[in-house]
């Protein structure tokens, strides 16, 4: 396979549809009542647009629910009102997920994107997923983190491209059309947005403000 993502599958990913962030703000408005609950204050931090899921979004729906406060430069990180902690009280609120918009087959030996740091130890199928560092993913996803690809967690193989990146399917198959998640809430079977941070050594909330400055949002 050829050195650039363009060439990777053999098309250009599409421009349109291909990627998706979806912020719940019944999830903020939960999260923040489940808080209220246990008898303390909420503190809506919304520093660096709410960690990308909308300062002002978020500091309506937490408001309305009963937070009694509203942070944008200083204190603690309220991660929990995203739903960003191990509690499994609490919801998270971003879902970030990707189109497949090619596919191919790739015999052993030969390599996936740029500088081709991956080469295939048998023939296998790929998807390419039109997602990449220009939306916010970190390139150090490259051949390590995985997204969830038809029920199945699917290895990112190859360097992560501005535009796209390349799972490894084995013998199973994509179509054109599946998505892929990055993360999401594990109550509706995504991963959680921690396990996608721990698998490229960032903080959630970093994650989550970065993708969040990258791609436009839509609100449920």
């Amino acid at each position: 396979m050829q050195s650039s993502h363009r060439h990777a599958l053999g098309v250009e990913p599409a421009p349109v549809g291909r990627h998706r962030l979806r912020v719940d703000l019944e999830a903020i408005r939960h999260n923040t009542a489940v808080l209220l609950s246990r008898g303390r204050p909420v503190l809506a931090d919304v520093s660096a647009d709410g960690y990308g899921h909308g300062a002002a979004e978020v500091a309506r729906v937490a408001t309305e629910a009963g937070a009694t406060s509203i942070d944008g430069e200083r204190g603690e990180s309220n991660l929990a009102l995203y739903g960003m902690t191990d509690d499994p009280a609490l919801r998270p609120a971003m879902r970030v997920s990707a189109v497949v918009v090619a596919t191919k087959t790739i015999d052993a030996g030969e390599g996936v994107s740029y500088g081709l740091t991956y080469r295939a130890t048998a023939r296998t199928n790929l998807a390419l997923v039109g997602i990449g560092y220009a939306d916010g993913l970190d390139r150090s996803a490259s051949n390590t983190a995985s997204l969830l690809l038809n029920g199945t967690q699917r290895r990112i193989v190859g360097r992560v491209a501005m535009n796209a990146l390349v799972l490894e399917l084995g013998d199973d198959t994509a179509q054109v059309g599946d998505e892929a998640v990055v993360f999401g809430d594990p109550a509706a079977g995504d991963p959680h947005v921690r396990e996608w941070a721990a698998s490229i050594g960032r903080p959630p909330a970093e994650v989550t403000a970065v993708i969040g400055l990258h791609l436009p949002r839509s609100y449920a």
